[in-house]
C-alpha cells in the first residue's frame, strides 16, 4: 500500500515537472486582439521582420465641406510639433422671411446686444482648461465665394481691420447650460459658444434697403453682396493658447442673433432676429461654397526637420500629425525572402514614445491609417487587399479587425492575408504609408472572392475631426537591439 502511494506521488511530481518544462518553452503571443496558436517552435513558429521608415510632411489638399465639424483654436507651441492656427469663415443670411428682418428700421429704438453662436460639437484637442479670446471679423476678401477655396491649407482670407466682436472663454465651460431671456421668454441652451458682437452691426443690417438687400426672392445672394461673411479666430493675446475646439455650422444653434427694442403703436417691445449659416449660395446659376476652415501649421522642434520633398530616413522617431500634417513611408525588405507557409497572423506594430513632450495634453489620433503606395502607377494609393474591408454605404471600414487604434501603448495593423498572398501567390510587394487622415481617397482593392474586379477610387472616412491628434512613435531598427522598434511579426506553420 505504501509502495502504491509512493509510486502515485512520484508520478504526480514527474507529470508536474514535464508540464512545467513544456510550458516554459511556450512563447505566449502578445499580438493584436485575436486568439492564436501558441508558438512552440515545433508546429508553430514566429519571425520578426525589420521595418525601414521615412518621415514626410504632407502637401495637403484636404477640403472641408460645410457639414463637417470645423476646427477653431490656437496651439502656440506644441513642444514636439509646433504651432497650429485654425480659423472659421462663414456666410450668414437672414432667417426671417419678413420684408425687413428687424420689422422696420424706423421703429427700432435700439439694439441691446448681439451674439455670434457656434454650436459646439463636444470635441477638444489639447488643454480643455485653456482660456482663449475669440475674435470676430468681417470678411472683405472677394475670393471667399469660390467653391475651390475650401482647402484647409491656404492663406487666410482678408478681413476688415477692426474686430466686430470678441470675448474670452474658458473652454471647459462651453458645454454649460446658458439662460437667454427675451421679454418674458426664457430659453436654456447648452453646447454653444456665445461671442458678443458689436450691436452697431445690427443697426447697419436694419438700415439696408428692403427692395435690394431683403427682396422676396433671392434674399440669400442679395444679402451676401453687402455682407460677405464673418471670420472667427483665437487672438494671439489669449491667456492660454493650447487647444482647438470643434463646431457644427449646420446645426440650428449656429447663428448671429440681435436683441432689439421697437415701438409698435406706442408700446415698446423687445424682439430678436437671427442671421443663420448659409450652406450653399447660388449666384448666376452657379453654386458656391460659403464656409471655409483654414488650418495652418508651423512645424517646430524635432518636427521642424520634416519638409514636403526630402524625407528624414530611418529616424529614431516617427512624427504623425493628423490632417493636415505628416506621414511615414514604411518598407519591409524581408517580405521578399519568405518561403511558402501558412500565416496565422502577420501584424505590423509600433510603440508610442511615452517620453515625448506634451503627451499629457496633446493626445494621439483616434485612428492611424495604413495603405499601400503603387510607385509603378503614379504613386496611387491602394487599400490592403483582403485585410481591409470597406463599407461603401457608410464610407467606412472595419477598423476593429484591420487595426489602427492604440492598445497597451502600441498601435497595430492586421496584415495576415496580405502576407499570405505574397508567400502563396507571389503578389506585388508595395511600400506602406502610415498617417492619420480625416478621410482619404484610395483605390479599393476588392477581396479575392469578388473575382477580378477593377480597383475603384473611394472616399474613406477615418477620423471624425480634422487636425485632432498627434503622436510620436518609435521608428524601425534591429529588433534584437531595440525591443520596442516598429516591426512586422509573423506567426506561421511550415507547409
Amino acid at each position: 500500500m505504501k509502495l502504491m502511494s509512493l509510486l502515485y506521488a512520484t508520478g504526480i511530481v514527474i507529470l508536474a515537472v514535464i508540464f512545467n518544462v513544456r510550458c516554459t518553452k511556450i512563447n505566449p503571443t502578445d499580438i493584436g486582439t485575436d486568439l492564436l496558436p501558441t508558438v512552440d517552435n515545433v508546429h508553430t513558429f514566429d519571425t520578426v521582420l525589420r521595418v525601414y521608415t521615412a518621415n514626410y510632411l504632407f502637401d495637403d489638399s484636404t477640403r472641408m465641406p460645410y457639414y463637417d465639424n470645423h476646427a477653431l483654436g490656437l496651439i502656440e507651441d506644441d513642444p514636439e510639433f509646433g504651432k497650429t492656427d485654425a480659423r472659421i469663415y462663414m456666410s450668414l443670411v437672414p432667417n426671417s422671411t419678413n420684408k425687413n428682418p428687424f420689422i422696420s428700421s424706423d421703429s427700432i429704438i435700439g439694439i441691446d446686444s448681439a451674439f455670434l453662436n457656434l454650436s459646439y460639437a463636444g470635441a477638444v484637442f489639447g488643454d480643455s482648461n485653456s482660456v482663449q479670446k475669440f475674435t470676430v471679423y468681417e470678411i472683405s476678401d472677394p475670393q471667399f465665394l469660390d467653391t475651390f477655396n475650401r482647402v484647409v491649407v491656404r492663406p487666410d482670407f482678408t478681413t476688415t481691420g477692426t474686430p466686430i466682436g470678441g470675448g474670452q472663454v474658458t473652454l471647459n465651460t462651453i458645454d454649460d447650460a446658458k439662460t437667454i431671456v427675451v421679454k418674458r421668454d426664457t430659453q436654456t441652451v447648452s453646447n454653444v459658444l456665445r461671442i458678443p458682437v458689436d450691436p452697431a452691426l445690427g443697426l447697419r443690417f436694419a438700415a439696408y434697403d428692403t427692395g435690394t438687400v431683403y427682396p422676396a426672392s433671392r434674399r440669400d445672394s442679395a444679402f451676401q453682396k453687402v455682407f460677405n461673411g464673418i471670420a472667427v479666430k483665437v487672438d494671439e493675446t489669449s491667456p492660454s493658447k493650447s487647444a482647438i475646439t470643434y463646431y457644427d455650422l449646420e446645426n440650428e444653434n449656429t447663428k448671429l442673433t440681435f436683441y432689439f427694442r421697437v415701438k409698435n403703436n406706442g408700446v415698446i417691445d423687445t424682439l430678436a432676429t437671427d442671421f443663420v449659416f448659409a450652406k450653399v449660395l447660388t449666384l448666376g446659376g452657379k453654386a458656391y461654397s460659403v464656409s471655409a476652415n483654414t488650418i495652418n501649421r508651423t512645424p517646430a522642434h524635432n518636427y521642424a526637420n520634416l519638409d514636403l520633398s526630402t524625407p528624414v530616413t530611418d529616424p529614431e522617431k516617427i512624427y504623425i500629425q493628423s490632417t493636415p500634417g505628416s506621414y511615414a513611408i514604411l518598407t519591409i525588405p524581408g517580405l521578399k525572402g519568405l518561403d511558402n507557409r501558412l500565416i496565422h497572423r502577420a501584424e505590423l506594430s509600433m510603440y508610442r514614445d511615452n517620453d515625448a513632450a506634451g503627451n499629457d495634453i496633446y493626445l494621439g489620433p483616434d485612428l492611424l491609417y495604413l495603405n499601400l503606395i503603387d510607385s509603378a502607377n503614379n504613386n496611387r494609393s491602394l487599400t490592403i487587399r483582403d485585410d481591409f474591408v470597406y463599407n461603401s454605404s457608410t464610407a467606412s471600414y472595419d477598423y476593429q479587425t484591420f487595426g489602427g487604434f492604440i492598445k497597451n501603448d502600441k498601435y497595430f495593423f492586421n496584415l495576415t492575408r496580405y502576407v499570405q498572398n505574397i508567400v502563396t501567390n507571389k503578389d506585388t510587394i508595395f511600400s506602406f504609408r502610415l498617417y492619420a487622415p480625416k478621410a482619404t481617397l484610395d483605390y479599393y482593392v476588392y477581396p479575392k472572392e469578388y473575382g477580378n474586379v477593377p480597383y475603384e477610387l473611394e472616399s474613406i472616412g477615418v477620423n471624425p475631426n480634422i487636425a485632432k491628434g498627434r503622436v510620436v512613435l518609435n521608428g524601425g531598427g534591429d529588433p534584437a537591439l531595440k525591443p520596442k522598434a516598429m516591426v512586422l511579426r509573423i506567426i506561421y506553420s511550415k507547409i
